[in-house]
């Protein structure tokens, strides 16, 4: 049986030689945060606890091995810091007196919520619960592993988003997962590109369940929130729902169609915010209305479960003329586009009517031509009266001619007639509604010309336009330029925690604050090679990356000590002294 001295506390694979892990690099001289778990920690004599994977205001998840089953799984731990603290090389759990009674009720809650998911561990797209148990003053959850990458890394590796062909083959079974985790009783609360998985088979599979204090604020214990994903009742007191879960897997479904994050709840203004059919022209119109509407703000105008989303995101496409609704190729129109489509029906009407005509004419004229050469050629018939009869054969197809002529030309002057569409003017839109540069860049396309100017501003995240020369709802000429700020951040920003942080993981946070930095070695045998060991800051610190402050970023690099020579040589004394008293 494999036992905690021959595994990988990092990656939990089999390790028999010293030194940092081969496949993940981790090392047991790797440091960990005291008020958690201790790698190598045994739970039920059965599960060994590896390093720390991630924590928030519920509790700790750590990588772990299920000796009984040998095999890898993730331990999480009920562990509310603001209720309960452990000191350092200990495994109990200590409550603070006055939040006992608040700690048991989220811990039953806690219990209650895994023994579900225990029940549901048949459910393919979702991580299944294993065990459950009470220890160190605690509860524990063992979820199965799951082999594969975030939602999150799988889009990054995507060049940001999906085509729909892929979506509707890949979500369908989450979505109805989903539904019977509802049917069950259970609301996530947390779906996101986080806290969905992509598995090696190249299936979904839905984590992160929390109880409903973790995601939601003004409670006791700190929330964990996905900006863009969280539903806005979830900022309020206002009752969560299946609702709440259609909002998220919206959000999801946006961002995946898309490639850009969703807006956060509480700061779309209005409701407002792109389709996701304006921002990627190859979304459905459909899709991107049922998004849309499962992303409402109101509780009561939302798509409320799982199934009426479905129905509308995979219902026939259709398109609307004169208010009915009729099915057309697979492809939605707007009322505007079924009126343009209606009036090229009608002129290519017009246009086979002219080419009928012109080919009665043409039939018409062979006739006649053909009885003008059999009247040539009879004898004996009366020169005049074949003229005659040439004549008027002749007088007839020009007559018809004339009015195909004719009635070509009311054709055209009809057609004509017609009130064109107008599409030499535009209306300005309000750019500065939560719309983030490229969005609006890709909304404007063909219309607008946008001229960026990038400004720091504490007022909008980065990349949303906060400013446009020309006002909204003014009409312009197609391809009027107009020029707009972009927020680059806000000015100050806190320094990001680098704690179990590589350098190339760290820069990119760094990179992504716009903080300047520079990089420096220095000599530590304490964290792992390549990892960040400390900053010219703390974190949390202002940066004033308006100004160009610049961090310096030091790197642990591992060292062979050299003797000290004075302790070499104080060393030596100490031993001639010590022989001397002996003599």
């Amino acid at each position: 049986m494999v036992n905690e001295f021959s595994l990988c506390m990092g990656c939990m694979n089999e390790k028999d030689y010293e030194g940092p892990c081969k496949l993940c690099g981790y090392s047991d001289s790797d440091p960990s945060i005291p008020t958690y778990l201790a790698p190598k920690t045994v739970l039920q004599e059965r599960y060994i606890v590896g390093r720390l994977l991630s924590y928030n205001g519920e509790g700790a998840v750590y990588i772990g091995y299920d000796t009984g089953t040998s095999s890898k799984v993730t331990i999480k731990e009920f562990m509310p810091d603001t209720l309960c603290t452990r000191k350092k090389g200990e495994s109990a759990v200590m409550v603070n007196a006055n939040n006992a009674p608040l700690y048991k009720t989220y811990m039953s809650e806690f219990a209650d919520l895994n023994h579900s998911l225990m029940k549901l561990r048949g459910m393919a797209h979702i991580q299944g619960v294993l065990d459950v148990f009470y220890a160190n003053n605690t509860c524990y959850a063992v979820m199965e592993f799951i082999s594969g990458i975030s939602l999150k890394t799988y889009l990054a590796n995507a060049s940001g988003g999906l085509m729909w062909e892929q979506v509707k083959e890949l979500f369908p079974p989450i979505l109805t997962t989903i539904s019977l985790i509802h049917a069950a009783g259970i609301i996530h609360r947390g779906i996101s590109p986080q806290t969905i998985f992509v598995t090696d088979k190249m299936e979904l599979k839905l984590s992160g369940f929390a109880i409903s204090a973790a995601r939601t604020t003004n409670t006791e214990i700190a929330c964990e929130i996905y900006s863009g994903y969280a539903a806005p009742e979830q900022y309020t007191n206002d009752i969560n729902g299946t609702w709440t879960d259609v909002y998220g897997i919206s959000a999801v479904l946006y961002k995946v169609l898309t490639g850009a994050a969703p807006a956060e709840a509480i700061a779309r203004k209005g409701g407002t915010m792109p389709e996701p059919m304006l921002v990627n022209r190859n979304v459905p119109a459909n899709v991107s209305r049922a998004i849309m509407s499962g992303m409402k703000l109101s509780t009561e105008t939302r798509i409320r479960t799982i199934t009426e989303l479905v129905d509308k995101l995979f219902a026939p496409p259709h398109y609307s003329v004169g208010g009915a609704e009729h099915g057309r190729g697979g492809i939605v129109v707007s009322e505007k586009e079924a009126r343009r489509m209606r009036k090229q029906k009608q002129e290519r009407v017009k246009f086979l009517a002219v080419l009928a005509c012109a080919g009665a004419v043409l039939i018409v004229f062979a006739l006649a031509f053909a009885l003008t050469l059999s009247g040539a050629c009879t004898p004996g018939e009366n020169p005049d009266a074949s003229d005659s009869s040439s004549s008027s054969s002749v007088s007839t197809p020009q007559s018809s001619s004339d009015n195909s002529v004719q009635s070509s030309t009311e054709s055209s002057e009809e057609s004509s007639s017609e009130p064109q569409p107008v599409v030499d003017k535009v209306i300005v839109p309000d750019f500065t509604d939560n719309y983030r540069y490229e969005n609006a860049v890709s909304m404007a396309q063909d219309r607008l010309t946008l001229v960026p100017t990038y400004e720091y501003n504490n007022n909008y995240a980065a990349g949303l336009i906060f400013e446009q020369s020309i006002a909204p709802d003014t009409e312009v000429d197609k391809g009027t330029e107009i020029k707009v700020k972009v927020s680059k951040g806000s000015s100050v920003v806190p320094l990001p925690e680098y704690l179990m942080l590589n350098e190339e993981d760290y820069i990119a946070e760094l990179t992504k604050l716009n903080i300047k930095y520079s990089v420096q070695p220095e000599k530590n045998n304490e964290f792992m090679e390549g990892y960040v060991v400390r900053c010219s800051k703390e974190p949390g610190d202002p940066v004033d990356v308006e100004h160009g402050e610049t961090i310096t970023v030091y790197i642990a690099q591992h060292y062979i000590p050299e003797p000290d020579e004075s302790s070499s040589s104080e060393n030596s004394e100490d031993t001639e002294d010590n022989s001397q008293a002996e003599e």
